[in-house]
């Protein structure tokens, strides 16, 4: 083997005088043809003619270049045919980067060489962004892409491709050299070609439209080959888990995201992370399907513990909107996921400060990550018991989704389930019965089998059965309901519609049973009842132990509850029915039709009117009032209320007001074909008792219970009581709590009144 490779023959034609081109300055001399390639490196027989066309092409016919690699493979002691491209592209010293410099013609054709060289694939997508790239890094040359791009390939820089996919190609040797053009002198461009691709990738996801997928897999690809991780983030801002199904080949690429990269940036942690939970998800199901993946990956559980505390640390100019909306929801999921409704809203409303000071002087955050904080703030509004609130913010994300990502599932799944679930807190049934049919077509029409939200839409759905009395359905969600994965921030629910299934079956106990063992619903004195945050849910639970005939659990429960507390003022009006105290009723039930509480709940208040009026025979009242109960029903499209009242009761007055045109809105309020005023009847008429122990508005007190009861009504301490009982005031504090329970006050004060009230003693 020569020291030196021969040189090109000269054209016989040409100047003697002819000075080698730009690109042979920079490559060194091209072959003419293969025989003139493989006498020019005579290689002998230490290559065969297959392995030496290889070497021409992937050097681009250069003789210079495969020369100093024959050479670089003999001083290594390896085969003249060692391919290893490592090994390869390390024996071509630094004098072999090309250095395109100066405004010129040739020097413009190497800066798209530069450009071409970095895409994995040049396709006709690939060549647009390219072509874009070359624009906006401003390269001082007269000459369009399209005549440098005719110029590169006579030159044999770039090739054209036979393949079906791939347009053009770069010699693998030539690639290799051009990726180390990291910088060209200003003269020549005002980026260098890896800043140029960076901009035209973010200006190509920013174009990109929400149904169009094309072009996203090779722009990955490039961003891969380019390790422009800052592009990666940006798709994470615009698309969010959706990039998972745009560009499957995300979850490897946002895995490849080096840690040094990862540190200190919240949205490719997340993004990571998220690659993390889905990729785990792919193994246990076993399967490529990204609609299945994604409706079967927990994203909203994902929690960074790394990132806790950052958004109040970090200085306001430090962060970004998009990072401020990613750190904020963050934090808040956090305290979410651990209960602590109050911490996540104030959280909530510190980044929403921060966003409004960086509004001022910075762009926001992007639409998506708005919408994912909306989403997180729903779901938080909802867990405190702020239906209308909830509501409100829920449907912005899904007005978000609707106009700007219609064909992505997220978060417009997401965000009509957990609207859905708002609106069964606060009585809106025809939005609940709306939103979860969309969320079902839309999650066909995305070929998925189960929402991303699947528990919680399946717990509304069974609601919706109790509500329309349709017990046969909702006894059919219960399967589906155990099988799917659970929902972190849905806290009692599932339990508390579980347990009403089993009192419209008869099992009032077994229902009672089961929300004493829950550690969800927590309305034992012990636990306390700081998890029922619900009020809604509040007042199934008190209609669950009324229906089991649990009195003591009722009044355990009024026992451990606030005024400030969800569903206290329904739950005092069932201890005052039970007890019989016909002004307390009155008056509780008054501050519920009064408040902001929300239909269901004020059907219900009206039903313990109801039923009061008709204990006590005052039929034109008892008419007069199921009427307005009947209105509530057919608002919040619920026969909840109907439901909770006595069978005696409901015979009486369903009889009495069959013909009555409320029944007949109450059932169209379903907007089910099979649910007619008759069919709302018939299965009313069909429910078990749900009130065993009738109300006793006559509290018959022993003469024992009167004389403690008219001695309190001084101004005589317990003790002093106890002396002239002849006990001892512990004794006495007992018999006090039994006569308290009896007349169902809290206190010394409310029996005296009590007394007054009902002029006893």
């Amino acid at each position: 083997m020569k020291a030196e490779p021969a040189k090109r023959p000269e054209n016989p034609e040409a100047p003697a005088s002819r000075r080698p081109s730009a690109f042979e300055a920079q490559f060194g001399p091209r072959a003419a043809s293969a025989a003139e390639f493989a006498a020019a490196i005579e290689v002998g027989e230490s290559l065969t003619d297959a392995e030496v066309d290889r070497l021409r092409h992937s050097t681009g016919g250069r003789i210079r270049i495969a020369g100093a690699i024959l050479r670089g493979r003999s001083d290594a002691g390896l085969p003249a045919a060692d391919t290893d491209p490592d090994r390869t592209f390390a024996m071509l010293g630094p004098e072999f980067t090309p250095t395109p410099a100066g405004p010129s013609r040739e020097s413009g054709a190497l800066y798209l060489l530069a450009l071409f060289s970095w895409a994995p694939q040049i396709t006709t997508s690939m060549i647009d962004l390219v072509h874009s790239a070359f624009a906006s890094a401003e390269v001082e040359t007269t000459a369009a892409p399209a005549d440098l791009t005719s110029l590169l390939t006579a030159e044999g820089l770039l090739t054209v491709s036979t393949g079906t996919d791939e347009v053009f190609a770069v010699p693998a040797v030539i690639r290799a050299l051009m990726r180390r053009v990291t910088e060209v002198d200003a003269d020549l461009a005002e980026k260098s070609p890896r800043q140029a691709l960076s901009a035209a990738v973010a200006d190509a996801v920013g174009r990109q439209r929400s149904e169009s997928r094309a072009g996203l897999g090779e722009i990955l690809d490039l961003v891969v080959e380019t390790r422009d991780w800052r592009a990666l983030e940006r798709g994470w801002t615009r698309r969010s888990v959706n990039v998972f199904v745009d560009v499957p080949g995300a979850i490897e690429a946002l895995l490849g995201v080096p840690e040094d990269v990862l540190a200190g940036n919240p949205i490719l942690t997340l993004a990571r992370s998220a690659a993390r939970r889905i990729d785990s998800t792919r193994l246990r199901l076993g399967t490529d399907d990204m609609a299945q993946l994604l409706a079967a990956t927990d994203f909203d559980s994902i929690v960074l513990p790394e990132m806790a505390g950052r958004l109040s640390a970090d200085p306001a100019d430090a962060l970004t909107a998009n990072e401020v909306s990613v750190l904020t929801m963050l934090e808040a999921r956090s305290h979410r996921l651990n209960r602590e409704s109050k911490a996540a809203l104030d959280v909530i409303d510190l980044g929403r400060q921060r966003l409004r000071r960086i509004a001022a002087q910075a762009p926001g955050p992007t639409l998506m990550l708005q919408a994912e904080l909306d989403l997180e703030h729903g779901r938080n509004l909802v867990a405190a018991g702020r239906f209308p609130e909830a509501m409100r913010v829920l449907e912005q994300v899904v007005r978000f989704a609707e106009i700007y990502t219609p064909n992505s599932p997220h978060p417009l799944l997401s965000g009509l389930v957990v609207t859905a679930l708002a609106g069964m807190g606060h009585g809106h049934g025809v939005d609940m019965d709306r939103r979860l049919a969309q969320a079902r077509v839309n999650a066909r029409r995305f070929g998925m089998d189960s929402l991303p939200d699947e528990h919680t839409a399946l717990c509304v759905e069974m609601m919706r059965s109790l509500d329309r009395i349709d017990v046969d359905a909702a006894v059919r969600c219960i399967p589906a309901l155990e099988a799917a994965r659970p929902t972190q921030y849905l806290g009692p629910v599932p339990d508390l519609v579980h347990s009403l299934s089993y009192v419209y079956l008869d099992y009032a106990s077994i229902a009672a049973k089961l929300l004493a063992e829950s550690e969800e619903v927590g309305f034992s004195p012990q636990a306390g009842v700081s998890n029922a945050r619900f009020s809604g849910m509040v007042n199934i639970l008190g209609l669950v132990l009324v229906a089991a005939g649990d009195t003591k659990g009722l009044q355990d429960l009024g026992d451990h509850m606030g005024p400030e507390s969800p569903g206290y003022s329904i739950i005092k009006a069932r201890l005052a029915l039970a007890f019989g105290q016909h002004d307390r009723l009155w008056t509780t039930t008054g501050q519920i039709l009064d408040g902001d509480q929300g239909p269901r709940i004020k059907s219900c208040a009206m039903a313990l009117r109801v039923e009061m009026l008709h204990h006590e025979g005052r039929a034109a009242e008892a008419f007069e009032a199921f009427g307005h109960m009947l209105d509530y029903c057919a608002i919040t499209s619920s026969a909840l209320a109907v439901a909770q009242l006595s069978k005696a009761a409901r015979e009486a007055l369903i009889s009495a007001t069959a013909e009555c045109t409320r029944w007949r809105a109450l059932a169209r309020s379903f907007c089910a074909e099979e649910v007619t005023a008759a069919e709302l009847q018939r299965r009313l008429r069909e429910l078990p008792e749900t009130v065993p122990v009738p109300p006793d508005f006559q509290t018959d007190l022993t003469s024992a219970e009167m004389s403690l009861l008219f001695a309190i009504d001084s101004p005589k301490s317990v003790a002093q009581i106890a002396r002239d009982f002849g006990v001892v005031p512990g004794t006495l504090k007992n018999r006090l709590s039994a006569l308290y329970r009896k007349l169902g006050v809290r206190s010394r004060a409310e029996a005296v009144a009590y007394a007054h009230r009902n002029q006893r003693g």
